[in-house]
């Protein structure tokens, strides 16, 4: 199966060959996890959102459309999900969130190697926070810009937004990174 293309495995799991879909999944599953866990910062959420991701594209196969990429409409899926999800938490603490996410960073980086952050990890990881700190709907179109390496068109695809609302949210984005790091940098 691995000299198949998405469309002819997407065809195969219509007509009933589950082998088709299995393999879809082996080919996308981490990036998808990877996509929920970017968006989450949480690995039990990013987990149940890649398994939900799969279920929901499983039960919509009829719904896929042959003309378009395979991996944009599942990723579609994962984003949408991840949006819900963090939605749905809005009624945690956005400072316990943040102090979770860097004691993760923190004993990640005591396990890689017992030295200090230099001064540009520092920066890296206060970067991360501030991306953290964004509107869903803008951190969502910068990690697909930055993380995922999509083109602005790919992100408006993905989201199923105008191109024009894309490049707003990243300007807007942009802006918010820079003011924040600016008044930290005083």
């Amino acid at each position: 199966m691995d000299g198949h293309s998405d469309l002819e495995l997407v065809q195969q799991a219509k007509q009933g060959n589950l082998s088709g879909f299995e393999e879809i999944v082996k080919r996308y599953q981490k990036r998808i996890f990877y996509l929920a866990y970017r968006m989450t910062k949480d690995f039990d959420a990013a987990d149940d959102i890649a398994q939900e991701t799969f279920i929901k594209a499983y039960q919509n196969l009829g719904s896929f459309k042959e003309n378009y990429a395979f991996y944009t409409w599942i990723y579609r899926i994962g984003m949408n999900l991840s949006i819900n999800y963090i939605r749905r938490q809005k009624f945690l603490v956005r400072e316990q969130e943040v102090e979770d996410f860097q004691r993760l960073v923190d004993s990640q980086m005591v396990l890689e190697n017992q030295t200090q952050h230099s001064e540009e990890e520092e920066r890296l990881e206060n970067l991360k926070r501030e991306i953290d700190l964004l509107p869903v709907d803008h951190r969502a179109v910068l990690i697909l810009k930055i993380h995922e390496n999509r083109s602005c068109s790919e992100i408006a695809n993905i989201l199923k937004i105008p191109l024009g609302t894309v490049l707003s949210r990243l300007a807007r984005a942009r802006e918010q990174l820079a003011g924040r790091i600016k008044v930290k940098r005083r």
